[in-house]
């Protein structure tokens, strides 16, 4: 109805310029004016409305280019509905910009705070978003709208290059600095038209370090515990086959049941040790907590222990305050006395001495036990709480010492919170220094 209405506008301005030309044909001065008259106003609405639309455009270009600052302008054009539907689209666009970017502070805060490492790369191989946690882990340098191909580490490069060309999920553990990584690629599709279009794909990095380290100890300790499992078994099997094996005197049968009792105990001590440490590392464990006085445990390990110091006329040096107290189970922090003190007696010769102390510090309560003995290589003080570590094999197997009894005495004190540390020169002793935190 308005294009009808324009063009009946249009002719009858053309009739009125016929209309004109027609009455003052004679009259040819006169004929300038009227034309003049009725023209003019057309071409002065003509550069008006050129006018009005070159603004409208050029307000509608500030809004594309966000150089608008403001939500809400009294007048762009004279048209005051334009204006009205100019103001309603840039207050649309600047909610939906307020949206976009509280979702983005949000995306951010969520995925800056997740541990695991984060990247989304789009179909064209840009960065769209890179967390904190992938930056400072892989120890990349990278920004939003780096193309991927920027990344130096290979392994990263190589997994990340293959399911993006591919645009396929995979699933993969990879070694990076060090430490290992369940490296996820899960491709982002959207609809369009009843097709899905590949528009990127998000990376997530689990790091699983520990996860693999607890399985490397526990096909170590299954491999130890196997083997040292296979001897005794060996020693009985080897004796029981000897005594079958026809008569024998009676000083050979008592040789070989002696052997099949002791290894019996040995086996039994080595499965009992290894049901402790289990016990220990439980997350079910239940500590029996209450104040201990940290000299009247020691004289309670002292008591059990004093047959082995008569045995071999060792000497005991005791310096405790009997006034310290501790925090904790009895029972468990009365195992690790009895395998340090137990142990000191082991690796000293005989008519030597052995030192135990007891005192504040700082923060802490001390207790050292020191011996005389043989003492332990550099090399080999970092492994000796590694489970069926031992720094004299043949001694241990004199001894009946399983491996595992440095390990439970650094399961215990660490459920404790307690620390402990080793001094020791080769054929001059070895100290082991517990620090407890003060009651």
């Amino acid at each position: 109805m308005k294009r009808n209405r324009i063009v009946i506008y249009g002719l009858l301005y053309v009739g009125i310029l016929v209309g004109i030309g027609y009455l003052t044909h004679n009259n040819i001065p006169l004929m300038i004016v009227l034309y003049v008259v009725v023209i003019a106003p057309f071409f002065y609405y003509f550069h008006w409305i050129n006018k009005e639309y070159a603004t409208m455009n050029d307000v509608l270009e500030k809004i594309i280019n966000n150089q608008i600052e403001k939500t809400q302008v009294e007048r762009f054009v004279a048209n005051r509905r334009f204006n009205a539907n100019l103001n309603r689209l840039m207050r649309n666009i600047d909610k939906m910009r307020s949206m976009k970017e509280e979702d983005q502070l949000a995306i951010e805060i969520l995925t800056n705070n997740i541990t695991s490492p984060i990247i989304y790369i789009d179909r064209d191989g840009k960065i769209r978003y890179v967390n904190n946690q992938f930056l400072n882990s892989f120890e990349v340098n990278l920004e939003i709208n780096d193309i991927y191909e920027k990344l130096r580490n290979k392994t990263l490069y190589k997994f990340i290059d293959d399911t993006f060309i591919f645009e396929t999920h995979n699933t993969e553990t990879l070694g990076i600095n060090e430490r290992y990584y369940q490296a996820n690629a899960i491709p982002i599709r959207n609809r369009i038209n009843s097709h899905y279009v590949f528009i990127g794909i998000v990376y997530i990095f689990h790091d699983i370090t520990e996860l693999k380290k607890y399985e490397n100890l526990q096909r170590e300790f299954l491999a130890d515990a196997s083997h040292e499992l296979k001897t005794p078994i060996s020693a009985i099997k080897g004796a029981s086959e000897i005594l079958l094996n026809g008569n024998h005197p009676q000083e050979t049968i008592k040789e070989f049941l002696t052997i099949i009792k002791e290894e019996n105990e040995r086996m039994e001590r080595i499965v009992n040790e290894i049901l402790l440490l289990s016990r220990l590392e439980s997350a079910n464990l239940t500590l029996n907590i209450e104040k201990i006085n940290l000299s009247e445990l020691i004289h309670s390990v002292i008591n059990i222990l004093n047959y082995r110091l008569l045995e071999k006329h060792q000497t005991l040096h005791l310096d405790l305050n009997d006034n310290l107290t501790i925090t904790g189970d009895y029972e468990r922090l009365k195992i690790v006395f009895i395998n340090l003190i137990n142990n000191a007696i082991n690796y000293t010769d005989e008519n030597k001495s052995i030192y135990i102390k007891s005192y504040e510090h700082d923060k802490s309560i001390v207790v050292s036990v020191r011996d005389e003995g043989i003492g332990i290589d550099e090399k080999a003080l970092p492994h000796i709480f590694e489970r069926f570590y031992r720094v004299d094999k043949a001694r241990s197997r004199v001894t009946g010492g399983t491996g595992l009894g440095l390990a439970i005495v650094k399961s215990i004190l660490d459920i404790h919170q307690a620390f402990i540390e080793v001094k020791s020169k080769v054929n001059e002793g070895t100290e082991f220094i517990i620090y407890f935190k003060k009651s």
